[in-house]
């Protein structure tokens, strides 16, 4: 389960990677700032549009095959980016890693669970779920003097050899598991099954609504402490990293708390509720710079509590154990989709506002709204019997 969660992470340093490494791109290669939101967005269009089908791929071809195929895109993907001297070889490069890096993160999870006692399972989840925010602040945190040193190809193909080893190691740990069989039909049945379950689509919705919050604010917070606080770039990165790294305990302690009995409805509330009031804080002028940022900090840690909690209902909403591929898809692009259209949404908000940061306030509190009500109404409808247990 440990190196599933590790693999994971290899698997965010190729979504980290990107954003501290922009600058050097835009100068090597040339790129207006469009050019680079496509560099950037490349990994979330594939998962908005198929992460899904993906998932019903894995449960129908074998998640250990495709695991190991998305490792190898990610580091296929890498050395073409490292070798590429233009937007097109860029782009495509950014397309293979997306492939891989969506085959990956739908089809670990079926792994984890398999893996673990069916008591542990939400915890175990929890912790599958600080793959993303633990491989972002890592990227972050290496990126500055590896770029100093070895230049953004150097960075993109240090990651992809990481992707190498993790093609060896995840192999041996994943051979040793007994995973659940595959289900029956072709993979539109299996997307069927899986589009007709409620719950899944609500903690979809859910899960969209949260990263359109969480991701918005850390792909612009360097800006925002520039520009607000005063910070120089390097400090705004660093205190960036910080803020990323405090949603890992978050999703740990939900996880802990699930497991000593803890509704998800209130873990999944609670955290949407501290999201809104701590963004509220954080784009108001009327609070000291030190505290503003801390409320960043305190955005992040309570974000943590929903994640873990969505990623452990899955299990009970998909139609059955080997349709669990599918289910994470579901999650998948609902992030994936609230990743994309956040941070311009937001952006968008603000320039509206007069270019105040107050205008990140609406979307961001309607959104932790919608977080909430979805998740919670996904956890009170009555989980489905799996599939022979009738």
């Amino acid at each position: 389960m440990l190196t599933a969660v590790a693999g994971g992470i290899v698997t965010a340093l190729h979504l980290g990677k990107v954003p501290p490494a922009l600058p050097m791109i835009r100068d090597d290669l040339g790129l207006g700032m469009v050019d680079a939101g496509f560099v950037v967005s490349t990994l979330n269009v594939l998962g908005m549009l198929f992460a899904l089908a993906v998932g019903a791929t894995a449960d129908q071809l074998g998640r250990r095959r495709l695991i190991l195929a998305g490792f190898l895109c990610l580091a296929v993907g890498g050395g073409i980016g490292a070798a590429s001297q233009g937007l097109p070889g860029l782009l495509f490069s950014r397309f293979i890693e997306g492939v891989g890096f969506i085959a990956v993160v739908v089809a670990l999870p079926a792994i984890v669970l398999a893996a673990t006692a069916e008591r542990d399972r939400p915890f175990a989840l929890s912790l599958w779920s600080v793959f993303t925010p633990a491989g972002m602040a890592l990227a972050l945190v290496v990126a500055p003097p590896v770029l100093a040193a070895a230049g953004w190809r150097g960075l993109w193909l240090g990651i992809a050899a990481l992707a190498l080893v993790a093609v060896a190691v995840v192999d041996r740990a994943v051979a040793r598991v007994v995973l659940p069989q595959r289900p029956s039909g072709t993979p539109l049945r299996v997307i069927a099954d899986t589009l007709a379950r409620t719950g899944l689509l609500l903690l979809g919705l859910a899960f969209g609504a949260y990263a359109f919050q969480w991701v918005s604010l850390m792909v612009w917070l360097p800006t925002f402490l520039a520009s607000d606080l005063g910070a120089d770039r390097t400090a705004a990165a660093l205190l960036t990293a910080l803020v990323v790294a405090c949603n890992v305990p978050g999703n740990i302690v939900s996880g802990w708390l699930q497991r000593r009995g803890v509704p998800a409805a209130r873990t999944i509330a609670a955290g949407s509720v501290c999201m809104a009031l701590a963004a509220w804080g954080i784009f108001s002028d009327g609070l000291p710079d030190a505290a503003r940022y801390a409320l960043c900090l305190v955005f992040s840690l309570t974000a943590g509590a929903i994640p873990s909690s969505l990623f452990a209902g899955a299990p009970a909403h998909a139609p059955s154990p080997g349709h669990m591929g599918a289910a994470n898809g579901i999650l998948m692009q609902g992030s994936a989709t609230g990743q994309f259209i956040g941070p311009p949404l937001i952006a968008a908000a603000v320039a509206a506002a007069g270019n105040s940061w107050s205008g990140a306030l609406p979307p961001l509190v309607l959104s932790a709204a919608l977080t909430a009500l979805a998740g919670v109404a996904a956890t009170r409808i009555a989980a489905p019997l799996p599939a022979g247990a009738r």
